[in-house]
């Protein structure tokens, strides 16, 4: 299930709107009988006992990983090990020798998902030596036509229009200004399909620099994802998009690979398995960061239903393999998902992960949107542990206008995207740091933090903390002593730390500008607007010491 619960899509400057609910879950009714017969395929899930007499070695793992995954591997000092080895090719040609058709796989779990056109057929794999256990993850209607390439069109200049908001609510323009914008980061983007992404003009610059790696499709091997649902074209729009003063993503200059995991029609247990696919399929392609925007509670046929006691991050499989690409050093990040005034009101599967970055939402005055769902976990984790603006977000639509939707469907990539540059900056900055101090400094940036909530987590990072925090020690002394020459004066934080007050003297009794908060070495400990003739400035989160105070005032 993916995570938008509304649309709102504007068709002219004039502002003429047009509001369209879309109800995004169309349910089947599933009777389970002995025989599963109805339908076009029958998907099941095949665990397999082992790897033995895998044609795969530890010394040659270029076999089977990109470069860029080993890179990325040795860049966090995990080792390739024998959860990388593919699934052992002789037991996927056994099954293909005895009619069984493959889906796909999960190197992690070591397991296959099959389709079936006669479901009688899974009393033969059951039977094999090589098989541990068969389970009936769902039914399929999909198509099998294969349909046309996609086209490419020119560049385009860029702005952040209609986006610019849920990118200051984080104070992420920092680290465009700063230039990092996402470049050289790979993101893979989970979702139902990606409409029109190969045509709409908000991504003719992603297409024309060659920064769209590729696609995949685990859902239908035969269809083109650029055909398929739009949700993905939505929430890849919150980082990717770019059109002149009309709207530019939170990371315009990454590079994206589009997985299709979800169908839109009908939920089925199949669906967290494609899932692991994809999510393992991004791993050995060498992303750097992943973001999906669905999850999973409750399907179709109510025997596949989780538990709210499954929701521990270990008993999912889907969530097992989240933990399992935390640790092989990808940066995951998933939606809450909308159920936070429902009668199920937690995060589900993969959000329950350990590693994993859940994602809320909040409206743009900062608040706690209502359908965003809460924690905490089973085993009493913080979920969400960070939160976008998920209420009436602004995206792209499918033909390249201006648009609002809800979900934190859309939380979610705004948030990835800005992490993206991020990443960049840390990579230059402190590389040596680990996913888990990355998530660390995020969530001490958090408007919340240190009290989390049940439904906002640590609430809304601050990037600007997060990249002060980056670049600490690389103003020099020299750069420090200027700031004494320039509009600034010394703050003596004692024992008290109690907030400073400081009147202007201007004579209009009015003026805007920054007050920055600088340690002796240099290190901007804390920046923020001010506008009036008085400025409050808070010692709280200030260790005892001398600390210079300069105020830019805007023109």
């Amino acid at each position: 299930m993916y995570f938008c619960i509304n649309f709102r899509l504007f068709f002219n400057q004039l502002s003429v709107m047009r509001i369209i609910y879309t109800n995004i879950l169309v349910v089947f009714f599933l009777l389970l009988l002995p025989v599963y017969s109805f339908g076009t395929g029958y998907y099941f899930y095949v665990q397999l006992k082992d790897k033995n007499n895998s044609p795969y070695s530890l010394s040659n793992p270029s076999a089977f990983l990109s470069e860029r995954a080993i890179e990325r591997r040795a860049f966090f000092n995990v080792p390739v090990d024998s959860t990388d080895f593919p699934v052992n090719p002789q037991y996927v040609n056994q099954l293909a020798e005895s009619g069984i058709r493959v889906h796909c796989t999960t190197k992690w779990l070591n397991g296959v998902t099959v389709l079936l056109t006669d479901s009688s057929l899974i009393a033969q794999v059951r039977e094999l030596p090589f098989v541990t256990y068969v389970q009936f993850t769902g039914i399929t209607n999909e198509n099998n036509t294969a349909l046309n390439a996609p086209s490419k069109v020119n560049a385009a200049e860029t702005d952040y229009g209609v986006a610019a908001m849920q990118l200051d609510q984080m104070n992420g323009r920092i680290l465009h200004q700063h230039g990092y914008r996402g470049e050289n980061i790979h993101v893979a983007v989970l979702d139902a399909g990606f409409r029109n992404v190969n045509t709409n003009p908000a991504f003719n610059t992603l297409r024309t620099e060659g920064r769209l790696l590729g696609t995949k499709d685990f859902v239908n091997p035969q269809s083109n994802i650029y055909l398929e649902d739009a949700h993905g074209a939505y929430v890849l729009s919150t980082m990717a998009a770019e059109i002149d003063a009309t709207y530019v993503g939170t990371a315009p200059e990454a590079s994206y690979l589009l997985i299709r995991t979800e169908a839109a029609a009908g939920e089925y247990l199949c669906e967290p398995d494609f899932w692991i696919s994809g999510i393992e399929y991004a791993d050995s392609a060498g992303v750097d960061l992943a973001t999906t925007s669905l999850g999973y509670t409750t399907f179709d046929d109510s025997t596949m239903n989780y538990t709210y006691a499954d929701m521990n991050g270990r008993t999912a499989r889907a969530s097992i393999a989240a933990t399992m690409a935390y640790r092989k050093g990808i940066f995951l990040l998933n939606a809450a998902g909308n159920d936070g005034n429902k009668s199920w009101r937690y995060v589900g599967v993969p959000a329950d992960a350990e590693g994993v970055l859940t994602v809320g939402s909040v409206t743009n005055d900062s608040l706690y949107s209502t359908f965003s769902s809460v924690g905490p976990t089973a085993d009493e984790r913080i979920k969400p542990e960070l939160c976008a603006l998920g209420s009436a977000s602004a995206i792209m639509s499918t033909s390249g206008s201006k648009a609002y939707a809800s979900g934190t469907s859309f939380a979610t990539p705004i948030l990835a995207g800005l992490t993206a540059c991020y990443l960049q900056a840390a990579k230059k900055y402190k590389p040596q740091l680990t996913l888990n101090e990355i998530h660390s400094n995020l969530f001490k940036t958090g408007h919340l933090h240190p009290y989390p909530t049940a439904k906002m987590g640590y609430g809304i990072p601050d990037f600007q903390k997060a990249y002060y925090e980056l670049t600490a020690n690389t103003v020099s002394q020299f750069q420090a002593e200027q700031l004494f020459q320039k509009k600034a004066l010394k703050l003596l934080v004692d024992d008290t730390k109690r907030n400073i007050l400081i009147k202007l003297n201007t004579q209009n009794q009015t003026e805007n500008g920054i007050v920055r908060v600088f340690s002796l070495t240099g290190q901007v400990v804390s920046e923020k607007s001010y506008s009036g003739s008085y400025i409050e400035i808070s010692t709280e989160k200030l260790e005892k010491g001398i600390y210079i105070i300069q105020l830019d005032t805007k023109p």
